[in-house]
């Protein structure tokens, strides 16, 4: 492929990205969906129940394989090919079709970013922490909805946005750049609140250095998503607004924002691995987790413990379903059991 000394992309109409684009995309995507399908196998394999976090990564899955398959589509009709090389109805279904997969894109990363917020407030009963939770599941919503409502009301009427409509209306090119920095920044904040907020519960948990260890490194995946954002930025910012090959030029920021959406689903899945991680560890490493033993320095009345359904067991519960049964009917934790105390 050949590029222009400005960085462009050359005008012979062989010279695509697209295919390149797929190459990263899909096995990316692959793995990222192999990792949903380990977790939510961990989640319904042992019989629990499913939540609000596993609903909202699953609605995130599907809108990313939207997303994808829209990518392909355009890929397929031209995306990342020189303008000139292109009809005016190749135009239009590219234009449509990175439209729609940049709206099921955003849709991902907000519902990722939720279910992580939903699977953190199993983890604290502590009302101000719960309250910063739940105000950041509102906040995401509300980026979710400002930036979606933003999206289609850039064009009136909004085929203009991928087609030449007489008469039509639409923000400058700029403004909508202004608006790209501003959404990307809040997207990279958040990533970044979620990559460190779980750090600072697990913390408090009462287990072993090296499971406490591994526990943060597993809910600080998020931290890539940031570093992908940041070359979003990075690509938006050499990106020549006016471009006349802007179906090629726009290839950059288009990729790193599915790779964002991609890491973050990911993400949001690997904290769920924790207990076949463990048992990898335990058959390479010999290593083996165990609860740290703290003595007491206050006291203080706590709701009465709620036992897992007949059947249940998940990796953040201790026991197992006989021990759950024995600990009901005799009003105390079971041979065996655990409870953990968060200093």
């Amino acid at each position: 492929m050949h590029r222009r000394r400005d960085g462009g992309i050359s005008r012979n109409g062989n010279d695509s990205v697209g295919p390149r684009t797929l190459v990263i995309l899909l096995p990316l995507f692959a793995l990222a969906l192999a990792v949903y399908l380990a977790r939510m196998w961990t989640r319904v394999g042992r019989r629990c129940r499913l939540n609000a976090a596993d609903y909202m990564i699953t609605a995130a899955t599907i809108s990313e394989t939207f997303s994808i398959v829209l990518t392909a589509v355009a890929v397929a009709n031209g995306f990342g090919r020189h303008v000139s090389a292109l009809t005016t109805d190749s135009i239009e279904t590219i234009g449509a079709a990175t439209f729609a997969a940049a709206f099921f894109g955003f849709a991902a990363s907000c519902a990722s970013r939720i279910s992580v917020a939903c699977l953190l407030l199993q983890f604290t009963q502590s009302r101000a922490w719960r309250m910063i939770l739940w105000m950041t599941v509102a906040f995401q919503a509300l980026l979710f909805l400002g930036c979606e409502l933003v999206i289609t009301l850039q064009c009136r009427p909004i085929r203009a946005k991928w087609a030449n409509v007489p008469g039509a209306r639409c923000i400058s090119a700029q403004e909508n750049w202004i608006m790209g920095y501003v959404f990307i920044s809040i997207a990279m904040f958040s990533d970044v609140v979620f990559a460190i907020f779980p750090i600072l519960l697990v913390w408090r948990l009462s287990r072993s250095l090296v499971e406490r260890l591994l526990l943060s490194a597993l809910l600080g995946l998020g931290l890539l998503g940031v570093i992908a954002g940041a070359v979003k930025i990075v690509t938006l910012k050499y990106f020549k607004i006016g471009s006349e090959n802007v179906v090629a030029d726009m290839m950059p920021v288009y990729l790193w924002s599915r790779i964002e959406e991609i890491v973050i689903i990911a993400a949001a899945c690997v904290p769920l691995l924790k207990a076949p991680i463990e048992n990898l560890l335990y058959l390479w490493f010999g290593i083996r987790f165990y609860p740290t033993v703290r003595d007491l320095d206050t006291t203080h009345t706590s709701p009465p413990f709620e036992f897992p359904r007949e059947g249940a067991h998940c990796w953040w519960h201790g026991g197992s379903e006989q021990s759950s049964q024995q600990s009901s009917s005799t009003g105390r934790p079971a041979e065996g059991v655990v409870l953990e105390h968060a200093e």
